[in-house]
């Protein structure tokens, strides 16, 4: 279907855009289940640190294998950097949130990601959301709305903070879209690693500074003992994270941000999945009609590629 409607050249790299996404949302969507799942028995800073560090080393294991000498690795300009606080900031705020409420709803306050991109692509790239754009974005919103079902009187104060995760990811996302579409995949996963790395030692240096004791919690405990099980699972997510970096990169280089963060909703039909098998919290039919909603919204967007042809895989430095 979208070769029918797009060069091939194009064509292709929408479709290698969208594949990347899906396989780094499924994968995101599985280490964050582990997350929630194992937030007893380690805390924030560990996880960072830890499982980022990890991942900087097979990403550099890989760039050592496939890198070119004009794209060195730790060679990152500032919007690279940029990009990587963006994100840094969205995976503490989303983390912090996963032990105080249920993983569907961080995941529905957190999909509001792509109403963010819309308006920030629109605002500071001058590029227009048009009116099935307008229309897919409403679908993927009413999708979100109907998982999240908010009430007053069961909010939580902790929704904030998927909240502002999705904001923070977004604006990485646009950052990504415009400025760092010419970066190496690897060397922006490695750099973005290397600040979460980064954060998590500071996260837990300050802990250990200030005396907080150990069993303060997942988010507030500096460093607590792990166990081998734990070992294991961090260095597991960091396997993970090698990937999920480098896949997000790289989907966000070949197709527009809006277009990619309706594709990223799919993060919450596998975090629907996980919360069944994981914590045995069994959808309705209302999530139903919200997961249905946003692959409606993600089909949607795909269609009117003739009309926006111009603004698909634009090449900015």
């Amino acid at each position: 279907m979208i070769s029918l409607i797009l060069p091939k050249q194009q064509a292709g790299s929408l479709l290698a855009g969208i594949i990347s996404i899906t396989g780094a949302v499924l994968l995101l969507s599985l280490s964050d289940a582990l997350v929630k799942l194992n937030s007893g028995g380690i805390a924030l800073g560990q996880l960072l640190l830890v499982r980022s560090l990890v991942a900087a080393i097979l990403l550099g294991l890989a760039f050592a294998y496939t890198g070119r000498p004009s794209q060195p690795l730790l060679a990152a300009n500032a919007w690279v950097w940029t990009r990587s606080v963006c994100l840094a900031l969205m995976w503490g705020c989303y983390y912090a949130a996963l032990p105080l409420i249920p993983l569907s709803l961080a995941a529905a306050c957190y999909y509001t990601a792509p109403l963010w991109m819309a308006i920030l692509t629109s605002v500071f790239l001058g590029r227009p959301i048009g009116a099935k754009g307008t229309v897919s974005i409403l679908l993927g919103m009413a999708g979100v709305v109907m998982l999240l079902r908010p009430g007053i009187d069961d909010m939580s104060p902790a929704v904030v903070l998927p909240l502002l995760a999705g904001f923070f990811y977004a604006l990485a996302a646009v950052v990504t879209s415009a400025r760092c579409r010419k970066e190496a995949p690897l060397a922006m996963a490695f750099n973005l690693n290397l600040v979460l790395a980064l954060a998590g030692g500071a996260h837990a240096l300050a802990l250990h500074l200030f005396s907080v004791p150990a069993g303060a919690g997942f988010l507030l405990s500096a460093w607590p003992a792990l166990s081998t099980a734990a070992w294991g699972l961090l260095i597991l997510l960091g396997l993970l994270l090698a990937f999920i970096t480098v896949a997000v990169a790289f989907a966000y280089q070949l197709a527009p941000a809006p277009l990619i963060g309706l594709f990223d909703n799919g993060y919450l039909v596998f975090a629907v999945v996980w919360g069944v098998v994981f914590f045995a919290d069994m959808p309705d039919r209302a999530d139903l009609a919200g997961i249905l909603l946003i692959g409606c919204a993600a089909l949607l967007a795909s269609l009117p590629l003739a009309a926006t042809r111009r603004c698909l895989i634009p090449r900015e430095s």
